[in-house]
Order: C-alpha cells, then structure tokens, then sequence
C-alpha cells in the first residue's frame, strides 16, 4: 500500500483494559487495514476520552546529530535495527528498515501518554509489524500510570477465571497453555505472549489485548486473575506456591517497565506488590506432558 503525505487528519480510538488508546493520522493512513489484532478493540471516535495519544506523522522527524544518550540498542524483535534513546524529557526509540532504506522514529515524554510516530518514505514491508509493535511498548509504559501493568505471559481462561503462565523465552510457556487447552476441560486461551493485569474497585482482572506474540490471539475480555504460575523445565513434575517476597520476585522479570524512568519503574512495583497481595504465586517443575498441567491445575483450584 502507498501511503501519499495528507493534511486532513482523521481519528481512530481502541479500548484496550478500559483504557483508551487514540491515534490521530492522515487520513491517508487507514489503520483497519494496519493495525488487523486491533479490530475487537476499536470504539467509535464519540467514547475517544484519551489516556494515550499516538500522532502518525509522515513529516520528517525532528532529527539532529545528536540524539542523547543510547540507552540500549538490544531487541529481540529488531536486532540491530534498534536504538533507544533518553533525551532531555523525551525518549526516542529508532528503527531501520528491513530494506535498509529509512528509519522509524518514535518519540515519546516521559510517561510515554504522548507519541510521535514518524513513518519513513521509503516504507518497509514490515509497517504494520512496526506500528503495531510500538504501540505495544507505549501502551506498556503509559499504562502503568493508571494501576495497570503489561506481562510477558501465556494465559488461559479456566472456567471464567485466568491463570498466568511465566517464565524465559523458551521456557514453554505456550507450549504448557496448549497442555491445559488439551487436557484440563473447559479452557480456552485468552492470550499467548502480552496480557494486561490491572487493579480496579471491583478486583484484579487479566485483560486480552492487541499483541499475542507468534499465536493470533486477540481477545477482547477480562478475567479474574486467580493465579500465576512461575514455569521451569525439570526432569520431574513439582509445584510449590511462593509466599510474599519469593512471588514478588517470581512475577518481576515478566513485567513491562523501562528502567531509565525511575517514577515509571516505581510504580510498576508498587502495582506489583498490591497484585502479589491478593494472587497467588506457584513455582511448577515440569516436563512437557499432562501431568504437568494436571498437577498445575489440582493445586490452583483443588482436586474434584
């Protein structure tokens, strides 16, 4: 698709854990046909009161020889392609294009409730990945300003209740929700790599949103978080719940904070340490089998 530049803006606006995500873009930009995983989430423009704003620009980004102080230039997703950057009160996050040709730029305040976009002309193959990929780590940062935080985690809806798998790329935490879908009735998937955990009046709730990894999961719903569950490859199949500290720093490394804004940061483990009050945390040892989830199960919700 060729984007050509125009001076009309238009509006489009997502629900994403009951919050609201509004991008302003040309209209030239028809995000239905960008943004696919967002389709269950999108409102009409008349709810658009914004928690987070993304501008898509197709001007040439504010770019001067100096960019301020890389803070890291390591992802899994772009490889080498990726900087990030801390500047003054804004971070800018840059990515080359697969071809070699032009460079995304975002620029973000502080909180991250406020981006730029700045779509290259030469545009890669790869601009839905990208648009889509930054709004995810925007959306990861700003919502940590509303009791809201983004885990890496695959969970599973058992019985209108989530529980949320844990651990290293690898680990098999896909691969231990698919054991539950296969094994353990009345389970569904509700996400596979980017849920939303978020304290509310009513209780802790697990959200489905726009970014599930490899696996097309892309669900509009909440859950009751009943549990987390901290996964480790092992030779034999073992659960044990981890009390106060121990889940704390069971649950940490799975959530989404950028550490080089210390009131960010902060919050997210003052969120954190509310969550691991009121949901329990389990350790499970495990081989890839049935077992594993059956044993999994009978210690989260009792044998029947």
């Amino acid at each position: 698709m060729n984007i050509t530049k125009s001076r009309e803006l238009g509006q489009t606006c997502y629900r994403i854990a009951d919050l609201i995500l509004v991008f302003n873009h040309p209209t030239s930009i028809v995000l239905n046909d960008i943004l696919l995983s967002f389709e269950d989430f999108q409102i009409g423009t008349t709810e658009c009161k914004a928690d987070i704003v993304i501008n898509l620009s197709l001007t040439k980004p504010p770019v001067t020889s100096n960019l301020g102080l890389l803070r890291t230039d390591e992802s899994i997703a772009w490889g080498d392609r990726f900087r990030f950057y801390e500047k003054e009160d804004v971070f800018i996050t840059a990515i080359v294009n697969e071809q070699d040709n032009g460079t995304w730029y975002q620029y973000s305040n502080r909180n991250f409730d406020q981006s730029t976009i700045y779509i290259p002309e030469s545009l890669a193959a790869e601009r839905n990945a990208v648009i889509t990929w930054m709004a995810m780590m925007i959306f990861g940062q700003a919502s940590l300003l509303h009791n809201t935080v983004m885990i890496h985690a695959s969970v599973v809806n058992h019985e209108g209740k989530g529980i949320a798998f844990l651990g290293k790329s690898g680990t098999g935490k896909s691969t231990h929700s698919r054991l539950w879908l296969n094994n353990i009735n009345n389970t569904v998937l509700l996400n596979d790599d980017n849920p939303v955990i978020r304290i509310t009046a009513a209780g802790i709730f697990i959200y489905g949103t726009p970014w599930s990894g490899k696996t097309p999961c892309y669900k509009n719903e909440r859950l009751p978080l009943k549990a987390f569950v901290r996964l480790q490859q092992a030779p034999a199949n073992t659960f044990t719940w981890q009390p106060g500290l121990k889940g704390f720093i069971a649950v940490l490394p799975s959530c989404t904070a950028i550490r080089w804004n210390k009131d960010l940061f902060s919050g997210m483990n003052t969120i954190l340490e509310k969550i691991v009050e009121e949901v329990p945390v389990g350790y499970l040892q495990c081989l890839p089998n049935a077992a594993a989830a059956q044993l999994c199960h009978s210690s989260i919700f009792g044998s029947k």
